[in-house]
Formats: structure tokens, C-alpha cells, sequence
């Protein structure tokens, strides 16, 4: 009884020790792979951006760095701010817009920001919208820039961003779903970008639509993250009235209670005049019939 007992044991021990055994080739080959994507290098040509650093366009600047979310990640003063952190080492760092903006060029900033390349080629990470960022016209992002241009740095310096070997599974799991965890391979950067012209309400609304929208509704606006965000069509339930309430206090038709658009509109949306939340009305609307 006890040699069976012992030739039990052996076995579970055996077994045990090859499912760590697989578990840890499996963690090793994960940080293969995610630091093959990590150090993947892109090149993309960029003209020269006006930044419009004059007080006009500094307060227009804040206003639309509200409305595209630069503050929600970057923190209150856009001088950045720990992201998230994990148990594994995990340290995920929005960095200092204020700083970035003053020591890149225009041009360095326009790959990272719009196009999502670092100034050495390699990419930012997905939780950076640079897909969306990448519709902005170039008056708008020359008037973000100036914003965060006259913004004070942090005096105390960053931790450096670094990924464990949870957030490189989960990185995995991610790519699995979206195809890539790499800003600047998921953006078309030939692509013409939307018309940001006021005169026309449709076509204006489309531009505010890509370049807020997107980043949670998917870039065709029909919803994401498998029904999470849900698809746009169903503004056409909305009046203008009920769509301006929704969009400046984020309480929807019904009275029901929304989390994330909750905050999103208090602190972002509520920023837009009026001209713009019925231009992009005016076009969400349209997505009925498409």
C-alpha cells in the first residue's frame, strides 16, 4: 500500500511539475512574442503643423483636449499620472503632456499623437486613441498643442512604464480579439481625414463623430467591445433636445443610469456648443441608413 501510495504521489508530482513546467514556457514565449510587437518600428512622413499658440487659441485648445479625453488619462493638468498598476510589476504611465509638448516638434508630435509612433519608430499601445486622434484637423490639434504647450511640467519625475508578465497575457488575450495591440499598425495613415468644415451640419457632425465617438463605439460607430458600447443608430431615437441633455449631462431617454457615458458626458461632452452636438445629431441620425 505505501509503494502505491508513493508511486501515486510520483505520478501527481510528475504531472504537476509539467503543467508549471508548460505554464512557464507559456509566459516565456508571451513575452517573446509581445516584445517582438513592442520593438516593431513604423515610419510615416509628416508636414510641419501651425501651432496656434496665442491666448484664443490656447483657451480653444483646452477645450478640445476636455472633449477628447486628454485629461481623463493624463490627469487634471495633463502633467501625467500612473495609469494603472499591477500586482505582477505591472506599471502603466500616462506621460507628461505638458513636458512631451515642449521638448518634440511639432512634427514629433504629430506622429506620436496622431499617428502613434514614438520619435525612435516604435508604436504607442492601443489604450492611446491615436486612431481617433488621427481625424483631427490640423488646426485643431495646432490648437491642442499650443494648449498643452503653455501647461507647467511635473516637478517630480514619472516612473517608467513597465509590463509584467500578467499584463503581457492580457496584451495576448487582447490581440487575440482586435488584431493588434499596436496604435500605429491599426490606423490607415494615407486615409483622408473628415471634413472639419462648420458649413455643412452633416459633414461636421462626421468630423466630431470620428474624432470623439470612436473610441468606444467602434470606428464604424455600430458599437464594440461585443455589445458593451452600443451602436450609434440608436440616436435616431433621439431628439435634438433629449440628444443635447444626454450629451451635456449624460442622462439618456428613460431617466436610466449610465456609468461610463455618465462621467464621460459630465466631463468631456459638456464642453461642446451647441452648434456642434447638433451637427453631430444631424449625422448620427444618417447612420440608419447605412
Amino acid at each position: 500500500m505505501f509503494v502505491k501510495i508513493n508511486r501515486i504521489l510520483k505520478w501527481f508530482g510528475l504531472i504537476l511539475g509539467g503543467i508549471v513546467g508548460v505554464a512557464v514556457l507559456g509566459v516565456a514565449i508571451n513575452y517573446l512574442l509581445i516584445g517582438r510587437d513592442l520593438s516593431r518600428t513604423f515610419d510615416v512622413a509628416v508636414d510641419e503643423i501651425d501651432i496656434l499658440d496665442d491666448q484664443a487659441g490656447i483657451d480653444e485648445g483646452e477645450r478640445l483636449a476636455r472633449i477628447r479625453g486628454c485629461f481623463g488619462c493624463h490627469g487634471d493638468n495633463v502633467a501625467g499620472q500612473v495609469f494603472f498598476e499591477f500586482f505582477d510589476g505591472t506599471t502603466y504611465v500616462a506621460p507628461d503632456l505638458a513636458a512631451a509638448s515642449q521638448a518634440y516638434s511639432a512634427a514629433e508630435l504629430d506622429r506620436v499623437i496622431r499617428h502613434g509612433i514614438r520619435p525612435d519608430g516604435t508604436s504607442v499601445l492601443l489604450p492611446m486613441p491615436s486612431e481617433m486622434f488621427y481625424n483631427l484637423s490640423d488646426e485643431d490639434f495646432g490648437s491642442i498643442i499650443g494648449f498643452l504647450r503653455s501647461q507647467t511640467p511635473a516637478t517630480e519625475p514619472l516612473p517608467e512604464s513597465y509590463l509584467g508578465p500578467v499584463a503581457r497575457v492580457m496584451l495576448t488575450m487582447f490581440k487575440q480579439e482586435t488584431g493588434t495591440i499596436l496604435a500605429a499598425e491599426a490606423i490607415d495613415h494615407a486615409s483622408p481625414r473628415s471634413d472639419s468644415s462648420p458649413e455643412n451640419a452633416e459633414n461636421f457632425g462626421k468630423y466630431i463623430a470620428m474624432t470623439t465617438c470612436t473610441e468606444c463605439h467602434g470606428k464604424d460607430l455600430l458599437g464594440a467591445f461585443d455589445g458593451e458600447f452600443p451602436p450609434l443608430t440608436i440616436v435616431a431615437a433621439y431628439s435634438l433636445k433629449d440628444f443635447t441633455t444626454l450629451m451635456r449631462t449624460g442622462v439618456p431617454i428613460g431617466d436610466r443610469e449610465l456609468d461610463l457615458m455618465a462621467t464621460v458626458a459630465v466631463g468631456r461632452f459638456s464642453y461642446f456648443t451647441d452648434m456642434e452636438i447638433t451637427a453631430l445629431h444631424t449625422f448620427l441620425k444618417t447612420l440608419v441608413n447605412q
